[in-house]
């Protein structure tokens, strides 16, 4: 759940409603706590205006550190279709993983090295104002959201060099893993691995701030932690899908027994003659010649008041195409994999390039698919 803001570069720019909560939580550490500390005998407005420019002197910190990577994939023709920026900093969306570690290597070290640039910036500036005049509130102001700004940046670009995929650091090591071991299965493995290991040792020295007393930065920390074992172990879980799904196309495991309506029929006939006996959540909608026009749902048929069922239409509730996973019988299904995730929905429609519906692949297929394919690579490598 995300708000776009605009597009740089053609990279849509969003934020995650959680940042929200981040906002005001590091505006009110700064302007309470930061700000009284390193700038002394100012009004609370003043700390206030200092704690709220300075959080978004962060978040636009953050926002110029992923712009950095996305700038240098696309040199390498690597689409970036946007960044969020959420509550443990940004994401950049990035349509595929570089292969060659020359790439990852300089995708990754950007970021960090960015943000060391802005806080090399940001203290220089803070230097050539400390000789005004030191009565100057509005000097004081600006020194002091300055110095967070530099101290801030310097902590982003450190935390982010931490070797713990799938973050900047763990991109850089496992870049090197690649150059070592000429195997990109074999480095990820390893990278991830070693980035649960160091989100368990982050849980757990939160977990000794908290038994110390210290509430606020020992929940910090045991967020960071879990946030980095979410991201390493959903980043392998995802990578061994993709991995197991190479080199198979749509087609070849397409089911072509399609079950499909028309957009002209009332939905309670739908829903007694399609829905129930074949106990599906969602149908095709195609029409005479057998082109795909859109999938009608069990739950919107459902939303439905039953005595409106008789007059209401498929076509007055179906999803249109631009709503579906769409693919050509030719496309590769990890990629078709990754329109459905991207969709939101449940089926992958396969069409010709007329239009013409030719088969249906589900999320279980997918699954099944893969945990096949994994155990048998899993049963040839033991046995190798």
């Amino acid at each position: 759940m995300s708000l776009q803001l605009g597009h740089v570069k053609g990279i849509s720019i969003r934020l995650h409603f959680t940042l929200i909560i981040t906002f005001f939580l590091i505006d009110w550490t700064l302007s309470a706590y930061f700000m009284p500390g390193y700038v002394k005998g100012l009004t609370s407005v003043h700390y206030w205006i200092m704690g709220t420019v300075g959080t978004g002197l962060l978040f636009f910190s953050i926002l110029l550190h992923e712009l950095s990577h996305s700038i240098v994939a696309t040199r390498y023709n690597i689409p970036v279709k946007s960044i969020t920026l959420f509550i443990f900093g940004g994401v950049s969306d990035i349509g595929k993983e570089p292969e060659d570690f020359h790439q990852e290597f300089k995708m990754s070290i950007v970021g960090p090295l960015t943000s060391f640039g802005i806080a090399a910036v940001l203290g220089f500036l803070m230097w050539f104002i400390s000789g005004l005049d030191s009565n100057n509130v509005f000097y004081l102001q600006v020194k002091g959201i300055l110095f967070y700004g530099s101290i801030a940046n310097l902590a982003l670009g450190v935390f982010n060099l931490i070797p713990a995929f799938p973050m900047d650091g763990g991109r850089v090591l496992r870049a090197a893993l690649v150059r070592w071991k000429k195997d990109y299965h074999e480095a990820t493995k390893i990278a991830t691995t070693v980035g649960i290991m160091i989100s368990y040792v982050f849980m757990g020295f939160g977990f000794v701030y908290l038994l110390r007393g210290d509430f606020v930065g020992g929940v910090w920390i045991v967020l960071v932690g879990w946030f980095l074992h979410a991201g390493a172990q959903s980043y392998m879980s995802q990578f061994e899908l993709t991995n197991a799904l190479k080199g198979i196309i749509a087609s070849s495991i397409m089911n072509t027994k399609i079950i499909s309506v028309s957009q002209d029929e009332p939905i309670d006939l739908v829903l007694k003659n399609y829905f129930a006996p074949s106990m599906k959540s969602e149908l095709p909608v195609v029409d005479r010649e057998g082109r795909l026009i859109g999938m009608i749902t069990l739950r919107e048929i459902l939303s439905v008041p039953e005595n409106r069922r008789e007059v209401i239409k498929v076509k007055n509730i179906m999803f249109l195409p631009n709503h579906l996973a769409i693919v050509l019988p030719d496309t590769e299904l990890e990629k078709a994999l990754m329109k459905m995730v991207q969709k939101r929905v449940g089926k992958i429609f396969v069409c010709d390039k007329d239009g013409m519906l030719l088969g249906v692949i589900s999320k279980t297929d997918i699954i099944e698919l893969a945990g096949e394919r994994q155990r048998y690579f899993q049963t040839m490598k033991k046995i190798s």
